[in-house]
């Protein structure tokens, strides 16, 4: 009798804790839900212009098996087409549900927001009971993956609808630790690698799994190898993590050979850029604890010297945090604090020795986050599980202490939403806590310029100006602001300083040929647009912009003659206009197709541009009409040669 008395009182505790499991994760999935209730209507952002407003191919399902043959498919701008076939497919699904509307993006990303937290809070209860197994790691780590599901600075990546690449890759990692514990006869066929070996699809810092595995099996070897001589021992761990380092390793390689020459990281010193990082972790650590302040857009530039105090300042908490976490690896009883803070450090790695165009941005610390939740609930775990034991009253103020501060959380990140809502509240925002970033300046003066406040527009455009007075898109925004002010010759000067500054940006292009249109330029026009399809064949805009030009331009007389803008284009190229040469060029082509002197200058300009392999085009067109054409044969054997060192 009292056997069964055991086996049914054993029975009503199982009953027992997966009713309030399910309880806690039912709570866990309605405050995530309250918390961003209000962000299901926030607007594009940002490279969402390109990669989603702009961008044909995502436009039909059909092209669901170009956007892993064709990395060109991802965006609009050629310098932002990198391989990312997974994002691409979800932001197709996206449109074939509601086309432009907001919500189905920001559903689909908060519904992998949702598959993640759950998961997150299933690995940390498994990782606590590596140590010590205990009902309360259940709880420590729900309200561990409540807190990261919370946290303020998440909310920049799940409202950044393009920033869907993160929290798939962020996805996959943890889909691949959840499986390896769920699963453990799974292990053997290396299947728990599966998951982060897709996501590298999404975002290549999802091959960080490799190592990140590697060390969890380091720290927490397995208990049947353990007795074994340290050569087998060594064996068996090599031959368990090698596996995951292949399959990583040759996604990697996929992924590199897939993505376009065309793609740009966009830092313009990598040295700078990495003696900046020490104080960008810093910043990330003291953000996870105290989120204030955070900005869509910092105005932190790079640091020049190694003598900036704050280089020091960051350098001497990157050696304090190693030691950290070494330190706490090293025993049994800290190590999945160790693990949590080396998961910090390493995933920052993915971001801090690859030079990007910004030195900080809050998105990246979405999957690092994770490793200091982690370590917070490692820390907490040992402290309830170890500790002496607590009083009544204690454990009700710590579980006060821990509903305050995910209360708190829940609220900022809700607040924080409202910050996305449009382009205007996002870079004011900006504005107000980076004052001196040129490219927050300049979109929040694009959110007046919207509502006609021009006056408003072109003074953010000048003080952007002084900051970054090379940025073809701010040149480019201020030439619209001007011609909206009737300041047509400063208009058409800032449009070409935007295609001297930048001549493989459709955009330079682009707008321009928007400006030519308006001014019943429509030959012109045409040439520009003609440029900006050839560098993106998906953008909309270009698209319908050249359908319009083509209208007009039937209904308005020939001007001039074919010669006068071959002369044209040779005086542009030796004013070292290069996309105004080739534009006055393929105008010269309009009204004489077979014009191999055109052709020829097109070839010599796109030579200029270091664009050998059009250049090497135009002057095959340029002998196809005129074979005996030595100058274009001359040029195209210089193509030929370029394009060629650069393959080597």
């Amino acid at each position: 009798m009292r056997h069964t008395g055991s086996m049914s009182e054993a029975k009503a505790n199982v009953t027992r804790e997966k009713f309030l499991a399910g309880l806690g994760g039912a709570l866990l999935l309605i405050t995530l839900l309250a918390a961003y209730a209000n962000h299901f209507h926030n607007s594009f952002h940002f490279d969402d212009a390109h990669t989603i407003v702009n961008n044909a191919s995502i436009r039909e399902l059909r092209n669901i098996p170009l956007f892993f043959r064709d990395a060109t498919t991802f965006s609009a701008l050629p310098s932002n087409q990198s391989y990312r076939p997974l994002v691409s497919t979800l932001l197709a699904i996206d449109y074939r549900l509601g086309g432009l509307q907001l919500f189905w993006f920001h559903a689909s990303i908060f519904a992998l927001f949702v598959a993640l937290t759950v998961l997150l809070a299933f690995v940390i209860n498994r990782l606590l009971d590596e140590e010590t197994i205990s009902s309360r790691n259940r709880w420590i780590a729900l309200a561990a993956a409540a807190w990261y599901g919370l946290h303020p600075a998440n909310a920049d990546t799940v409202n950044y609808m393009i920033a869907s690449s993160e929290v798939i890759s962020t996805l996959g990692v943890i889909a691949s630790f959840a499986v390896y514990f769920a699963f453990p006869r799974l292990r053997r066929s290396r299947l728990y690698i599966v998951p982060a070996a897709i996501a590298i699809l999404a975002k290549p810092t999802a091959a960080i799994f490799a190592v990140l595995f590697a060390i969890y099996r380091l720290l927490f070897p397995d208990g049947t190898i353990i007795g074994r001589p340290t050569g087998r021992r060594a064996l068996a761990y090599f031959t368990e993590i090698l596996p995951s380092f292949l399959i990583c390793g040759a996604m990697l390689l996929l992924v590199q050979h897939m993505t376009p020459s065309s793609w740009v990281a966009g830092a313009a010193n990598a040295r700078n850029y990495m003696i900046t990082q020490p104080y960008v972790i810093f910043q990330y650590f003291k953000t996870f604890f105290w989120p204030t302040g955070l900005s869509a857009d910092y105005d932190l530039n790079p640091f020049t010297t190694t003598n900036d105090p704050r280089f020091g300042a960051g350098f001497a908490f990157a050696v304090f945090f190693i030691a950290v976490a070494i330190g706490t690896s090293v025993f049994r009883k800290t190590r999945v604090i160790g693990f949590g803070l080396l998961w910090f450090l390493i995933t920052l790695m993915t971001t801090s020795l690859l030079p990007l165009a910004e030195v900080m941005n809050d998105h990246r610390t979405f999957l690092p986050y994770i490793g200091l939740v982690i370590g917070m609930a490692g820390a907490v775990s040992l402290l309830i599980n170890r500790a002496m034991r607590f009083a009544m009253s204690a454990k009700i103020a710590v579980t006060c202490a821990v509903v305050l501060l995910l209360c708190a959380n829940a609220y900022a990140t809700f607040q924080r939403n409202k910050v996305w809502k449009t382009e205007e509240t996002l870079w004011h925002d900006v504005v107000l806590k980076s004052p001196r970033n040129g490219r927050g300046l300049m979109n929040y003066g694009n959110t007046l310029m919207a509502r006609g406040d021009y006056a408003g527009a072109l003074d953010y455009y000048h003080r952007a100006q002084q900051l970054t007075p090379q940025y073809s898109v701010l040149l480019i925004n201020l030439a619209i602001a001007e011609d909206g002010t009737k300041q047509s010759a400063a208009a058409e000067q800032h449009f070409k300083e935007a295609l001297r500054f930048a001549p493989t940006s459709p955009d330079s292009y682009t707008y321009y040929a928007r400006y030519l249109l308006s001014n019943s330029r429509a030959d012109e026009a045409r040439a520009f647009l003609q440029s900006a399809l050839e560098l993106s064949p998906t953008d909309v805009t270009a698209r319908d912009l050249l359908a319009r030009a083509n209208g007009q331009a039937v209904n308005q007389p020939t001007t001039q003659t074919p010669e006068f803008y071959l002369g044209l284009s040779l005086q542009f190229y030796h004013e070292e206009r290069y996309a105004e040469s080739i534009a006055a060029s393929r105008v010269a082509l309009e009204r004489r197709p077979n014009y191999a002197e055109a052709w020829n200058n097109i070839g010599a300009a796109y030579n200029k541009l270091g664009n050998y392999e059009k250049a090497a085009d135009a002057f095959e067109e340029a002998l196809r009409l005129k074979p005996d054409f030595q100058l274009a044969r001359n040029n195209l054997q210089y193509a030929r040669e370029m394009a060629k060192s650069l393959t080597k």
